[in-house]
């Protein structure tokens, strides 16, 4: 789509009849590069998301069965056969890579590899070193789900917080295009009916330029290109406090920029 822009820059049509311009191959091109990136982030955070929300409560039912006596092994089995969401196929591999022989530190710290999340590694080291002094098996586990849920109820806080702020990002972006499509509307339309009346002829010694609409719209839309960009990733990182965040809302706002650019300019 690159290429197809750059061509349709120097004047080589693609598709006859000029429908596609320039820019809009670099737009398609930008949003095949993000698109796929930020969606796939987005599943893969939600994923996170709902294994750790499941999380606590595994823990605190390995907890009761170890308190009753149960093994750690007899009771990461039993726990995997109930319904934990996506946490259950993670516990279905943590129970076969205890049956093929490898220790439950080993099988814990392969589990915080495949979520890999600051919280889940920190909770695989914390119960590796309780497991290993020795001590109250239970209680370890009930302080580990005491632990994820107070991270989370610290995480939804800063998320609750933040968003706000991210709120303010988008409107400040949807008030800025209707600002571009105002002034497009209003002043560049009078430009355009005054260079029709006025088309060839000076005012003293100056000359009425000629003003092409495309290319006011082309740098409109550039303006609002950019905007897009900077607003959906800081907007997504201030929401999730990640940067890949926020690539998902860069794709929104630049489609959505597109679709208003195609209809209304």
């Amino acid at each position: 789509m690159f290429v197809f822009g750059f061509l349709a820059f120097i004047g080589l049509s693609i598709i006859p009849g000029g429908f596609l311009t320039g820019i809009d191959y670099i737009v398609f091109g930008a949003l095949g590069c993000i698109g796929p990136i930020g969606f796939y982030n987005h599943v893969k955070v939600k994923r996170k998301r709902e294994v750790e929300e499941k999380l606590p409560d595994f823990l605190r039912d390995i907890a009761s069965s170890t308190s009753s006596g149960m093994t750690i092994f007899d009771s990461i089995k039993s726990a995997s056969e109930g319904d934990y969401g996506e946490l259950t196929p993670e516990l279905k591999m943590m129970v076969s890579q205890l049956s093929w022989g490898i220790s439950i530190e080993d099988a814990l710290n392969n589990f915080a590899k495949r979520i890999n999340t600051n919280e889940i590694k920190r909770l695989a080291v914390t119960i590796n070193k309780a497991l290993e002094i020795g001590g109250n098996t239970s209680s370890v586990f009930n302080a580990a789900a005491k632990e994820i849920d107070q991270i989370k109820r610290v995480e939804l806080q800063r998320k609750t917080e933040m968003s706000l702020y991210s709120i303010v990002i988008f409107i400040s972006f949807f008030v800025f295009l209707a600002v571009i499509l105002i002034i497009n509307s209003t002043i560049f339309a009078a430009l355009y009916d005054l260079q029709d009346q006025m088309a060839g002829q000076s005012i003293g010694n100056i000359r009425i330029a000629e003003i092409n609409p495309s290319v006011v719209k082309d740098m409109f839309f550039v303006f609002v290109f950019v905007q897009s960009i900077g607003g959906g990733l800081l907007g997504g990182f201030m929401m999730e406090g990640s940067l890949s965040s926020g690539v998902k809302q860069a794709f929104i706002l630049i489609l959505v920029s597109f679709v208003v650019f195609k209809l209304l300019f």
